[in-house]
């Protein structure tokens, strides 16, 4: 009986082992064969995007406003006194220089009186003298001859008035300019204050425009504007500023700014409608990537690099932006291969290989 049984343990303990034995290869086999299932399992390519490499740059920070020209000087010639119109020394639209004559005006009264008046003082010098050698020889009066002197100096002041009276019947031109259409023909008689021509001086010409508040900080004496005309398409004509209001509008809250143009082939007239770009400041080494590059999530704004190949995902400090780029204030550094489309397709470490770059990088 115990020969029996123990024949029987014996053959269960062989099935158990046997069992274990087949079970190990089993898994075993199942392990290799996994592995090589992995391994001629293919990888996923590269997810392809569009990326750029960010490079340091000089950003120049403007802003683009409306103006207008005006002339550099501009008056209307008025006479002072009344009188008839003798003569018109200029053809309208022509240039003159500062002291040409423009208009006379009949002045044979002013002259005669000029006449008269030059007489009374020569009278008056030979009394003078002649009161004068009688003091000194004792013959004559300190009183007689004070008021010779008082009557020769009456008469010098009233020559000098006949003079004055004489030159204000000639008009002549206080600055070089242009001289426009005339409102008076000769022989007309004319009365003070009656517009007779206006005169304007072009070259320089007056550039007037107003910069928001907000920019006043970057607007200083001397910066260099780049001013467009729609009268002169294709055409760019730079200034500078040299004068700036000392208050703001209250109104609109800007401040009236003025630059000088040079105008020597005298195109430039005033009057015309100006745009106005005006470079505040230049940044060196600005970071600056497309506008796509930053993907918004709550109130961060994040970016996506590649790093050998894996995507990284950072917050991005954004600066100034500028025609559809945006300047990278912290996030990014120079070199940097930085993603501007398809990051929704993205996740950290994924692979992806930028399209639109050498490969090389």
């Amino acid at each position: 009986m115990k020969t029996l049984l123990s024949r029987r343990a014996g053959r269960a303990v062989l099935t158990t082992v046997a069992s274990i034995t087949a079970l190990s290869v089993t898994l075993v086999s199942g392990a290799l064969f996994s592995e090589k299932a992995q391994a001629a399992q293919p990888q996923m390519p590269p997810m392809p995007v569009e990326a750029q490499i960010v490079q340091p740059e000089d950003l120049v920070r403007r802003i683009e406003l409306v103006g207008s020209l005006n002339a550099n000087e501009s008056v209307m010639i008025r006479p002072e006194v009344s009188g008839r119109l003798a003569k018109i020394h200029f053809a309208e639209g022509q240039t003159v220089n500062a002291g040409d004559l423009l208009f006379s005006m009949d002045s044979s009264v002013q002259s005669a009186e000029l006449r008269q008046a030059q007489a009374s003082q020569g009278l008056s010098e030979v009394e003078y003298k002649r009161a004068s050698q009688l003091l000194s020889n004792n013959a004559g009066s300190v009183n007689t001859r004070d008021s010779a002197l008082a009557k020769l100096r009456i008469d010098q002041a009233g020559v000098e008035l006949a003079k004055e009276r004489l030159a204000k019947m000639q008009l002549s031109a206080p600055f070089n300019g242009i001289v426009g259409l005339r409102q008076i023909s000769e022989g007309e008689y004319v009365t003070p204050g009656q517009g007779l021509v206006n005169l304007v001086a072009i070259n320089p010409m007056r550039l007037e425009f107003r910069v928001p508040e907000i920019y006043l900080s970057g607007v200083a004496m001397g910066q260099m504007v780049d001013v467009t005309f729609d009268a002169l398409p294709g055409e760019k004509v730079q200034g500078k500023v040299f004068a700036i209001s000392p208050e703001v509008d209250l109104n609109g809250r800007n401040v009236k700014v003025v630059a000088e143009l040079p105008n020597d082939d005298g195109r430039l007239r005033p009057g015309l409608f100006a745009r106005v770009s005006l470079q505040l400041e230049t940044i060196k080494g600005a970071l600056m990537v497309k506008g796509e590059a930053l993907v918004p999530q709550g109130n961060a704004q994040l970016i996506y690099t590649l790093v050998d190949g894996k995507v990284n995902i950072a917050p991005a400090t954004p600066g100034l932006r500028e025609r559809g780029r945006v300047q990278i204030i912290q996030g990014v550094k120079a070199g940097d291969i930085v993603v501007t489309a398809g990051q929704m397709k993205l996740r950290p470490g994924a692979a992806a290989a930028p399209v639109n770059l050498p490969k090389a990088q």
